[in-house]
C-alpha cells in the first residue's frame, strides 16, 4: 500500500492511518476485483470449466443476433455427418428409420392419391339369402356360424403378429384374436430367426437388399418386415393384399420411434415391450366378401334412384292419406253438430279455410275441431250468424228469461285465479268458456232488443300495501280483458272494476280465502 501511517524518518501519524482506513472502505472492493482480473489475464487462459459455463450462452446470444454462426458451423457439421455415415452407416440408418419411412410413404400416397381405391370391404350378410343359408348350414352341421362365414366368405385374416428382437431372435411381444389358439410364440420366433439366418447365409445380396419378406407354411402366409432393432412377422390365412406390407412397416416404425430406448438396451427382458401389444392388435384384421359385392357391381345405376323414389312416394302418399283422413273427420264433426252449417271448405298446403253459418247458441267451431285433434292454428274460419230450427235451439229461444238466467249463473260461477303478486294469465279455459257463454247471452239480448254487459272485477289478497294491491288488481283485470278481446268479445260490452283488497270474497279457510281473492270474477247484466 502506497500510503502508510509510518514514513521513513517519521514517527506515527494518526491522520495518515485514518486516511488509509477511509481509502480501504471506499475503494477496497474495487481494488480487489481489479487485482483478480489482472491475475486471470496473467494466467495461461480461460479454464475448461469456465469455457463450458460460458459457451452455451455465447452461442445462443450469437445465434439470436444473425446467421453468421450457422454459416460458420455448417461446413464442420456437414463434414462430421459425412464422416459418420462413411464410417458407420448403420447408426445413422437406425436413427432416422422411424422418420424416413413415414415421410417416403406420405410422399408416395400423395402422388398416387387419385388412383387409390379401397376394395373388398367387410360386407354384412346376416339377413341376406346367402347369410340365411349359412345359418341353416351351421344349424345342420353343428359348426359355429362364424366358422361357416369364414369358410365361405374369407378373403384373408391376420391371425397372429410377432415382434422379435433382431440381434438375439428373442420374442418381445405378440398378439392374436381372442377366438384363436395362441401358437407357441418362442417356437415361432426361433423358426423365423433360423429362416432369416439361412436366407442371409445363402443369399447375401438379397439379404442386403431387404431380407426375407414373405414365406408360406401350409395354408398360412407369413409377412415379415425388417427393422434395425426389431422384426415384425404376421401370420395370414387367405390372400392378403400387398397393402398389408405398408401397414406392418408403419407399425414397426412406430414401435422403433416409441421404444427406441428399450430396443437399444434389450438384454432378454421383454416386460418393457408389453405396451406394444395394442399396436400389434391393430394389425389383426379379417376381411370377408360375398357375391353381394359382385351383384352390386352388376346392378344398374338407376336402381338406387328408383328405390329412393319409391320410398319418397310412399312417404308422401302416407302423409296425404293421413291429411285427407283428418280433413274428412274434421268436416264430419262440424256437419254433425246442430246449429252449424258448413257452406264452403278448402285446404291448400296445410292451411284450412272453412266458412258457413252458426247459431249463436251453438258451440264454437274451433272447439269442435280441437276435440278431434285438429291444430286450430292452421284453420281460418268465417261464420255468419243464423237461427237454427233445431228443437233444442227453438226451445232455448222460446224461454229467453230462463235461458238468460242459466247463462248468467254459468258466467258468475267462473273465476280466473292468479299466483301471488302476479298478473300473468294462464286460465285460458276459463276465458274461453266465459267468452262462449257471453256471446250466447248477447244473442238472447239482441232477440229482445237489449244489450249484454260483462263486468270484470279484479281483486288481490291483503298482502302488501293498499296502493300496491289496487295496482295489481288493475293489471289482472286488464289481462283478462285483453284475453276476452282476442276471443271476439266487443270492447264496448266490457266494463272493469279493480277493488284491490277492499272488498274480499268470503271463505272459512284462510288459505282458500287468500286464493280466491287473487282473482278476476265476472258479473253480467242485460240492458
Amino acid at each position: 500500500m502506497s500510503s502508510e501511517p509510518w514514513r521513513a524518518g517519521a514517527g506515527y501519524d494518526p491522520a495518515a492511518e485514518e486516511l488509509a482506513e477511509l481509502r480501504e472502505l471506499l475503494l477496497g472492493a474495487d481494488r480487489r476485483r481489479i487485482r483478480e482480473l489482472e491475475r486471470r489475464l496473467d494466467a495461461a487462459g480461460v479454464t475448461g470449466e469456465e469455457l463450458a459455463e460460458l459457451l452455451p450462452e455465447a452461442i445462443a446470444l450469437r445465434a439470436r443476433r444473425d446467421r453468421q454462426l450457422a454459416r460458420a458451423l455448417a461446413p464442420t457439421i456437414e463434414g462430421a455427418i459425412s464422416e459418420s455415415v462413411r464410417r458407420n452407416p448403420r447408426e445413422i440408418a437406425t436413427a432416422i428409420f422411424p422418420v424416413l419411412g413415414p415421410a417416403i410413404r406420405k410422399a408416395i400416397a400423395e402422388a398416387f392419391a387419385g388412383f387409390a381405391a379401397s376394395i373388398n370391404r367387410a360386407i354384412e350378410h346376416s339377413i341376406s339369402p346367402r347369410g340365411l343359408a349359412w345359418r341353416l348350414e351351421s344349424w345342420r352341421t353343428g359348426v359355429p356360424y362364424p366358422q361357416i362365414v369364414l369358410r365361405h366368405a374369407l378373403i384373408y385374416r391376420v391371425e397372429q403378429v410377432f415382434l422379435i428382437h433382431t440381434e438375439t431372435g428373442l420374442l418381445l411381444a405378440q398378439a392374436a384374436p381372442a377366438d384363436r389358439p395362441v401358437t407357441d410364440a418362442d417356437l415361432v420366433s426361433g423358426m423365423l430367426t433360423a429362416i432369416r439366418d439361412f436366407v442371409g447365409d445363402a443369399f447375401g445380396r438379397e439379404q442386403d437388399a431387404g431380407g426375407l419378406r414373405t414365406f408360406c407354411v401350409g395354408e398360412l402366409t407369413v409377412f415379415v418386415e425388417q427393422g434395425p432393432a426389431a422384426v415384425l412377422a404376421a401370420a395370414v390365412r387367405g390372400q392378403a393384399p400387398e397393402e398389408l406390407h405398408p401397414r406392418l412397416q408403419e407399425t414397426l416404425e412406430t414401435i422403433h420411434l416409441q421404444f427406441a430406448g428399450p430396443l437399444g438396451e434389450f438384454h432378454g427382458d421383454s416386460e418393457p415391450f408389453g405396451p406394444t401389444v395394442p399396436l400389434l392388435e391393430e394389425c389383426l384384421e379379417t376381411r370377408l366378401a360375398t357375391d353381394r359385392g359382385e351383384r352390386s357391381r352388376r346392378r344398374p345405376a338407376w336402381i338406387p334412384w328408383a328405390v329412393a323414389a319409391v320410398l319418397i312416394a310412399a312417404v308422401v302418399g302416407w302423409r296425404m292419406y293421413r291429411s285427407a283422413r283428418e280433413w274428412n273427420g274434421a268436416l264430419a264433426r262440424l256437419r254433425a253438430e246442430p246449429g252449424i252449417v258448413v257452406v264452403d271448405a278448402e285446404r291448400d298446403w296445410g292451411q284450412w279455410r272453412i266458412s258457413g253459418l252458426r247459431d249463436p247458441l251453438a258451440p264454437e267451431p274451433a272447439a269442435l275441431l280441437a276435440s278431434v285433434g285438429v291444430d286450430t292454428a292452421r284453420v281460418s274460419g268465417r261464420w255468419e250468424p243464423y237461427l237454427s230450427g233445431d228443437p233444442k235451439f227453438v226451445n232455448a229461444r222460446s224461454s229467453p228469461a230462463s235461458a238468460r238466467l242459466s247463462i248468467e249463473r254459468a258466467i258468475r260461477r267462473e273465476r280466473v285465479l292468479f299466483s301471488v303478486g302476479s298478473s300473468g294469465l294462464d286460465e285460458s279455459a276459463v276465458i274461453g268458456h266465459v267468452s262462449t257463454e257471453f256471446r250466447r247471452l248477447e244473442a238472447l239480448a239482441t232477440a229482445i232488443n237489449g244489450r249484454a254487459i260483462l263486468t270484470l272485477v279484479g281483486r288481490s289478497d291483503p298482502t302488501g300495501s293498499d296502493a300496491g294491491n289496487a295496482a295489481l288488481s288493475r293489471l289482472r283485470v286488464e289481462a283478462a280483458r285483453s284475453a276476452l278481446l282476442e276471443r271476439g268479445v266487443e270492447a264496448s260490452a266490457i266494463e272493469t272494476r279493480a277493488l284491490g283488497a277492499t272488498s274480499p270474497l268470503a271463505a272459512a279457510d284462510p288459505v282458500e280465502r287468500s286464493t280466491i281473492n287473487r282473482s278476476v270474477s265476472f258479473e253480467v247484466r242485460v240492458e
